[in-house]
């Protein structure tokens, strides 16, 4: 059984912890800068051991991956110390602040012979396996025009997100899902993005809303914000059909989910697909252990390719960049 070791103990911790336990890998260590909150989380989740370091849970030798649960800013050094351990590593998004960042993440993983894997745990949902199904059969045709939106009201004022160097921001914290969606769903980059945001006083985007042209043709409409009610949408169009998500990337794991499907291109009646409540935490875990047991090469199982997790890095920096000079910015150019 696959066995891992969790730093920080923090909200998305608690949900990861709570999802895997019982399942087909097990947690059996946990790490805080704070040894008293590490053993509180420990006791309450049946864990082992408790470490008042990260460095204390990297040199525990029966911890085979790390998952790494820790505020952006400190994703990538973490995740680089846990590859120098020779722990896998599935780190939560966004994998780091910049492109650089995780080119030098995926070096040391490399370089040390272990698997890093950025977290996206919708991707191994069965709800999005589906909608990858549907558009490889070419259920609504080719995909001309996405729209995605992921908002809610962020209103904890002590919180990490709410400050820049620490990689704070609606766009890197829930705007990612809807850059990688429409990558997901484009198999390619953009080439082009134009955004528009409105500023927090602290320097944080509070909203940034965009139009993201790919080569194909295909253009993307995103936002994302920290002022509305809670909200995660995604549609897509293509030239015979449209598909829809009512909630598209945090599917709760005890009641079924919905694709909406409009096959056609005129008057098309709705076909709705349930899909049956799962656990994508779990499921994330257990895919992840999956992976590192395959390898890289041909093993056909769902993951967070390393190119679009490194296309997605220059896309929202592309995006910032596009926000705060008003202007278009091409995908990792000038």
């Amino acid at each position: 059984m696959f066995r891992w070791g969790v730093l920080g103990t923090g909200r998305i911790a608690h949900k990861f912890i709570g999802a895997v336990q019982g399942g087909a890998t097990e947690i059996v260590a946990i790490a805080s800068r704070d040894r008293a909150r590490a053993a509180e989380l420990a006791q309450a989740a049946g864990v082992p051991r408790a470490y008042g370091s990260y460095e204390e849970l990297l040199a525990d030798p029966e911890v085979q991956g790390v998952y790494v649960a820790l505020p952006n800013h400190l994703h990538a050094p973490w995740s680089i110390a846990a590859a120098r351990a020779g722990k896998h590593v599935l780190c939560e998004k966004p994998l780091s602040l910049t492109r650089a960042e995780a080119e030098e993440m995926f070096g040391a993983a490399r370089e040390n012979g272990v698997w890093l894997m950025e977290a996206f745990m919708h991707r191994f949902h069965p709800q999005t396996l589906r909608v990858q199904q549907l558009l490889a059969e070419g259920a609504i045709g080719r995909p001309r025009q996405v729209q995605i939106s992921f908002g809610f009201t962020l209103d904890r004022p002590g919180d990490t997100r709410w400050h820049p160097e620490m990689g704070g921001g609606a766009l890197l914290d829930v705007g990612c899902y809807c850059v990688n969606f429409a990558r997901m769903v484009a198999g390619e980059a953009p080439a082009r993005v134009t955004a528009t945001a409105q500023w927090s006083a602290s320097g944080i985007d509070l909203l940034l809303a965009a139009t993201l042209e790919y080569p194909s043709g295909m253009v993307a409409q995103i936002a994302c914000d920290y002022i509305t009610s809670f909200h995660q949408t995604a549609l897509v169009a293509g030239d015979d059909g449209v598909l829809a998500l009512e909630r598209a990337f945090t599917m709760p794991p005890d009641r079924p989910s919905r694709i909406q499907l409009w096959r056609g291109v005129h008057f098309a009646p709705l076909e709705v697909i349930e899909i049956p409540p799962a656990n994508h935490f779990r499921l994330e875990a257990e895919g992840f252990a999956a992976l590192t047991a395959a390898g890289h090469a041909g093993h056909g199982l769902p993951e967070m390719p390393l190119v679009e997790t490194l296309e997605n890095m220059a896309t929202i920096e592309a995006l910032l960049r596009s926000a705060r000079e008003g202007r278009a910015v091409e995908v990792g150019g000038a």
